[in-house]
């Protein structure tokens, strides 16, 4: 059963990542408050514990008789078992927050990711993402409730016991907390090196996990040009590097931890020093050494166990910040403040003096575009590769986003639409169809998951997939293999095809979406699309001629602008770079003919 996410505090303009973190945590302030509560009784136990014990030990050095050894024994069990219960409840409470806050930071970084602009996957890579999705999420907040349980222990130990300790003995309590300030100043210094270093580990692990990633995804070439060997050893060296930077990580780590058990002990040989010699002077009684030791333990834990979630918690900061620069970008493409209300979209399509440049281009990629579809009507793109024709194809979904009042749809700026409104009456067909490692029919159902089996197979069948369905053992139930793998680029873009008609969408957007079919299943697959078209405006784009001559109207790009438009026969009549085109594709099949 999932659990009902809680949503963390708002996000201020301005925020930085301890905010960040804090806002996380604000959800579970009860539960916070709650495991303190335990603490502070721990705490009470851990104080009262010692005195049990050192008046047992001086009670019995009088006279041992059975009825003491019970009545101390129960006493000392009792103090133990509620110490025990107290502490699991700390545990549960405290701890459990980092897990909780975990879950909700994985599903803003899951959500926040899909919002963000296709250019910003372009430029982070996969590897990389994955490696804050995952070990970066994790470090993060893993140390918020080992230093919230650890902070509270340490305070409450030195508020209760301190006292207790100066009551006893004050000489021997100052001398006994000496090495305390020292293991403080080396838990600060030994934090400062470890967030450092630790966010050059993570950072080097986004780099394995792409690299990972890669060969995984080019398996096929790189078997098909024999570099398995290469690979393995280019790997090699790469987790080699990462183990290093691993190994220099957990020697400061032990380093730190070796330091902290040496002050730590130097406590217990001063107690054991002075402390002997006010025993054997009879100014302090062997429970009451005892009870010092024990004190000793209570102090030097809780402060050992600071350090040791501080120094998680430094290594969190590291991976916090990392989470914070993708949690920081905003989305270039959001919906508009204000949801306008209007009519049903019908598919009408404007382009108005439309002007396109990519974020990282000196060039626009489109110049001057003005360009108008009816709705139902069907409209195809052609040019050479780099013309513009994908970019002008996902302008209409805002998959990429044009200024203001530069793309209409019925008359209306795009960007008055919300996203979910705009792209639900669009089906969209990239040059690369991608398919999930899912079967046939979910990849088909994916943008339509109500959709029943047999509309499946009547979008499969216009698509042309139907008769490979047919020789698949099972069917519609047949598992394509991660991206596809176990199709045809063919296959994986008539499926592709399927998943866009299935919808029932008022705009068909394929963008070079037969590229990888044979001419005569093209033309099959065209003939049955002619009927899905009807009544739907339809933009399509191709480098053949023949996926194009039946369309309403062509309009052929050059360097990002409108180089002429027109039927197939009017553009051939023009004898422009339509007809060239034409001429040189005619050219090559009939070499290609024999």
């Amino acid at each position: 059963m999932l659990r009902k996410r809680r949503k963390p505090g708002p996000k201020p303009e301005g925020v930085t990542p301890l905010d960040r973190l804090l806002q996380y945590a604000a959800p579970y302030k009860s539960r916070a408050i709650a495991g303190m509560l335990c603490a502070f009784l721990v705490s009470i136990c851990q104080a009262a514990s010692p005195i049990v014990l050192e008046r047992s030990i001086d009670s019995l050095s009088d006279e041992v008789t059975n009825s003491r050894l019970l009545e101390y024994g129960a006493l000392i069990v009792t103090v133990a078992s509620v110490q025990a219960f107290l502490m699991f409840g700390q545990e549960r409470l405290l701890l459990a927050i980092s897990r909780l806050m975990e879950y909700d930071l994985r599903n803003d970084l899951y959500r926040h990711l899909q919002k963000l602009p296709m250019e910003f996957f372009q430029t982070h890579p996969t590897g990389d993402l994955m490696a804050r999705a995952s070990g970066d999420v994790e470090a993060a907040v893993s140390g918020t409730g080992p230093v919230l349980m650890h902070s509270m222990n340490s305070a409450f130990v030195i508020l209760l016991i301190v006292p207790v300790m100066v009551a006893q003995n004050w000489r021997l309590t100052l001398l006994a907390c000496l090495p305390l300030p020292l293991m403080a100043a080396a838990t600060k210094l030994f934090d400062n090196m470890v967030a450092d270093w630790y966010e050059e580990v993570q950072a080097f692990f986004g780099v394995v996990y792409n690299r990972v990633q890669e060969a995984f995804s080019g398996v096929r070439t790189i078997r098909a040009f024999t570099q398995e060997e290469s690979e393995r050893r280019a790997f090699t060296v790469l987790n080699q590097q990462g183990v290093e930077r691993n190994f220099r990580l957990t020697r400061l780590s032990a380093l730190y931890n070796a330091s902290i058990q040496f002050l730590g002990g130097l406590s217990y040989v001063v107690v054991f020093w002075y402390g002997g010699i006010l025993t054997a002077s009879g100014k302090l009684t062997v429970g009451q050494l005892m009870e010092f030791f024990l004190y000793i333990g209570y102090l030097a834990w809780p402060i050992h166990g600071l350090g040791a979630a501080v120094n998680t918690f430094q290594r969190g900061k590291a991976s916090l910040r990392r989470l914070h620069e993708i949690l920081s970008t905003e989305p270039a493409i959001a919906d508009p403040p204000q949801r306008i209300e209007g009519p049903e979209i019908a598919g009408a399509i404007e382009f108005r003096d439309l002007t396109f440049t990519y974020n990282d281009a000196t060039e626009p990629a489109l110049r001057g575009i003005n360009l108008r579809i009816a709705p139902g009507d069907t409209v195809a793109l052609v040019g050479p590769v780099g013309a513009g024709k994908s970019t002008l194809m996902n302008l209409v979904p805002r998959l990429l986003d044009a200024d203001s009042d530069q793309v209409l749809i019925d008359g209306r700026p795009i960007r008055q639409f919300r996203l979910q409104d705009l792209r639900s009456v669009i089906g969209y067909v990239p040059q690369e169809s991608f398919l999930f490692s899912q079967t046939i029919g979910a990849n088909i159902a994916f943008g339509a998951p109500d959709s029943s089996a047999e509309e499946i197979e009547c979008a499969a069948i216009q698509a042309g997939m139907g008769p490979d369905v047919a020789e698949f053992r099972d069917g519609y139930e047949t598992s394509v293999g991660e991206r596809g793998v176990l199709l045809s680029g063919g296959q994986k873009q008539r499926i592709g095809i399927a998943r866009a008609i299935v919808r029932r969408p008022k705009i068909l957007l394929l963008d070079d979406a037969l590229s990888a079919v044979d001419t005569d299943t093209e033309q099959a697959i065209l003939r049955d699309l002619r009927e899905v078209m009807r009544g739907r405006t339809c933009i399509i784009s191709a480098h053949r001629v023949s996926t194009v001559k039946n369309a309403g109207r062509i309009v052929v790009l050059q360097d990002g602008r409108i180089a002429e438009q027109g039927s197939h026969d009017e553009l051939l009549s023009l004898g422009g770079q339509y007809a060239q085109l034409h001429r040189m594709q005619k050219l090559e099949d009939e070499l290609a003919g024999g």
